[in-house]
């Protein structure tokens, strides 16, 4: 399967996770339904300054955060962490997490979710 940025829609998120303001979500892969084991979607994200994803749990899937530009601050089971280009988050099932852009320009973040 071959993915192209230039044939994904982009959606416009407020309040994303019960978060504050805009996620401009690129959805390369949207297979929000799939039944069983496998990507169920993979986004190209931007996260507006000031803006968030509420925190939010995962049960039936593992979801994996990839900063490209920008910095925040990640929070993974209650804890919180600092997060810059090139680093990875795992959120595996069972556990929750939140993100705030931090930073003054935009934040940008490829976001892939698994069904387990």
């Amino acid at each position: 399967m071959m993915l192209r940025k230039t044939n994904a829609p982009v959606r416009e998120l407020t309040n994303c996770h019960d978060g504050q303001g805009a996620l401009h979500c690129t959805e390369m892969l949207a297979d929000y339904r799939k039944p069983g084991a496998g990507f169920t979607f993979i986004h190209d994200n931007i996260l507006e300054p000031g803006a968030s994803i509420g925190e939010h749990r995962h049960d039936t899937n593992e979801e994996v955060y990839i900063i490209i530009e920008g910095h925040g601050v990640m929070k993974v089971d209650g804890v919180n962490e600092t997060v810059r280009p090139g680093d990875i988050c795992i959120t595996r099932a069972g556990h929750r997490h939140a993100l705030t852009n931090s930073s003054a320009g935009p934040m940008r973040m490829l976001v892939l979710a698994v069904n387990v």
